[in-house]
């Protein structure tokens, strides 16, 4: 085939040679073409001609060349460029497991210098955990005849473990096959958080439901005893000791209703950054022997006598007295005691305080209870949390009692701390920002031990109060104990009464329905400046108190009122010889 190409090729040249030569003669010299035998001249001018036009062709063709090469490089180029610099991993692994080839991405996905990797085998850099994935793998791509895929997880010594996810196919007579990597970390991590977010979720919606539950059984239950022991004592109106019994579970029942709405408004005030913090002096020996009366009566009441409550300040007692909010303080061991005392049978509650080696102050309860699971030690201070709900009988309660105990903590610019052994007990340590007082001085009012009886004559008070079973109650509390005692329901007539009739004292409600008690006590205060106003809402936080007293009061109660505590808080305000 090529002798007849080149022989065809060699005809034409000369062919057209020879055309060539016949113009050129004929336009010279026509007379030429008339001779019989010019044919040595004839041929070397053919040859020539001959020679002239293969030249060019040949020049024709390397110019030809030349250009599909430099297109060629071109594109060679090209490919080079979106091979290395792809955004996926190319990887052309032989049948043995060893890098042939890949491109700039692959090496940075393994984490690796892309020269360093050539003819290395693929398989070190895999982990032992992923390692059999791979080589099955492998063998699915060589043995078989369509892409395979797999998720492996790669060694890497600069970063954190890579996911990557592998796509193969095999080429060139099975010896060879060509795998794609995408990095497939962050989407792993991203699925992993969803995923927890997830579980967070549910968990939450099943905490707050079960909350929900137990909190309709916790409000049910002490009403259920309220309404019928309310009916029981008409029934019984001529049994002295019926009715103390019935009144001592009813008053007992309101106590747990308001534990629960004060663990619900506590809760929501920390979380939404409304709780504010009242520095004031605080001696904390004083604070543990309050703390043991009250818990004594709690003992009474869920039947607990017998477990033996122990709190005291290991300091020096010229080192008792801090600067802090002692009402948060105080809650903060009454819910830590009160949650000992729930899931501890047996044994001892022993809680106080001490300097540590550095002389920081730190708190402590710690008890011999059932103690706390350690899978459960992490989600103790968490909202609606109650560990034990499923494995033991119900202890009641809303569930918030701890997570209260870390806000006030933090929000006392604390931590709070867990140690727990289940079976043996659990030990909450917490610390919280305090100061050291300028003086110390000592509370003159103690209202702990046997209630005092009160006594007043001749004195004349005036509730404003709009609610009539408030008022009422107010009424008869002070008439017990010898008070004039007249009401105003609204600030317009408590007002007119205050300035015309000679009253000594106001029990006020700062939430009336025509004025804003503020403003009353204003108005009043221009013409009686001296007049004593105590404060009486259901508005329990230091920011009212604060409010209260700046706005001339001398005194602020909470509701419910307790008798003891306002009958005290009259006495002294009554007889004080000035409170200016």
């Amino acid at each position: 085939m090529e002798n007849i190409s080149n022989n065809s090729d060699e005809t034409v040249f000369r062919r057209r040679a020879q055309e060539l030569l016949n113009v050129q003669h004929a336009k010279s010299n026509p007379a030429f073409c008339g001779m019989k035998n010019p044919e040595l001249l004839q041929e070397l001018e053919v040859q020539q001609i001959e020679l002239k036009l293969q030249y060019e062709e040949l020049i024709g063709a390397w110019d030809r060349a030349k250009s599909a090469e430099e297109k060629y490089s071109e594109l060679e180029n090209k490919y080079r460029e979106l091979y290395d610099f792809a955004p996926i991993g190319y990887v052309r692994l032989s049948i043995d497991g060893k890098i042939n080839e890949l491109n700039s991405m692959a090496a940075q996905i393994l984490g690796k210098e892309q020269s360093s990797l050539k003819t290395c085998a693929f398989i070190p850099l895999v982990s032992d955990g992923t390692k059999s994935i791979f080589n099955h793998f492998l063998n699915r791509i060589f043995n078989g005849f369509s892409a395979e895929s797999c998720e492996v997880v790669l060694i890497s010594e600069v970063t954190l473990p890579v996911n990557i996810y592998l796509t193969g196919i095999a080429m060139k007579k099975n010896e060879q096959c060509l795998i794609t990597m995408v990095d497939i970390t962050e989407q792993k991590k991203t699925e992993s958080d969803l995923e927890t977010a997830k579980n967070r979720a549910e968990e939450n919606d099943r905490l707050k439901t079960a909350f929900l539950h137990n909190m309709s059984h916790e409000i049910r239950t002490p009403m259920c005893a309220i309404m019928g022991f309310s009916g029981l004592m008409v029934e019984y109106y001529n049994n002295k000791s019926k009715l103390e019994e019935f009144s001592s579970i009813i008053h007992q029942s309101c106590t747990n209703l308001l534990d629960m709405m004060n663990d619900i408004l506590d809760i929501a005030k920390i979380e939404s950054g409304q709780l504010s913090i009242t520095m004031e002096e605080c001696d904390l020996n004083v604070l543990f022997v309050e703390l043991t009366s009250i818990l004594g009566e709690y003992q009474k009441l869920i039947g607990k006598q017998h477990i033996l409550i122990t709190l005291h300040a290991h300091i020096n007692p010229t080192e008792s007295v801090i600067v802090t909010d002692k009402g948060k303080l105080k809650q903060i061991f009454t819910n830590l005691i009160s949650n000992a005392l729930k899931f501890t049978d047996e044994g001892t509650i022993d809680a106080g305080c001490k300097y540590d080696e550095h002389h920081n102050l730190s708190f402590y309860v710690a008890d011999t209870g059932i103690g706390i699971p350690t899978d459960k030690q992490t989600i103790i201070f968490e909202r609606f949390a109650q560990i034990h709900q499923n494995t033991r009988k119900s202890t009641g309660g809303t569930g918030l009692g701890l997570s209260i105990v870390k806000g006030l903590v933090n929000l006392l610019g604390g931590e709070i701390q867990l140690t727990s052994v289940p079976g043996t007990g659990s030990t909450f340590t917490f610390s919280i920002q305090h100061s050291e007082p300028n003086a110390i001085q000592h509370e003159l009012l103690s209202l702990t031990g046997k209630p005092k009886e009160y006594h007043f004559a001749n004195k004349l008070i005036l509730v404003i109060e709009d609610d009539t079973f408030s008022a009422q109650y107010l009424m008869e509390v002070l008439s017990e104990s010898g008070i004039d005692a007249l009401c105003a329901i609204n600030g317009t007539e408590a007002i007119e009464i205050s300035l015309s009739q000679p009253v000594e004292m106001l029990l006020l409600d700062i939430r009336l329905p025509d004025l804003d008690g503020y403003s009353v006590i204003r108005q009043i205060k221009q013409h009686k400046p001296h007049l004593k106003i105590i404060a009486q809402t259901a508005y329990a936080s230091p920011d009212e108190r604060q409010k209260a007293l700046e706005a001339g009061c001398i005194d602020y109660i909470s509701k419910p009122i307790n008798k003891e505590l306002l009958l005290a808080m009259i006495s002294k305000h009554l007889y004080a010889a000035s409170d200016y």
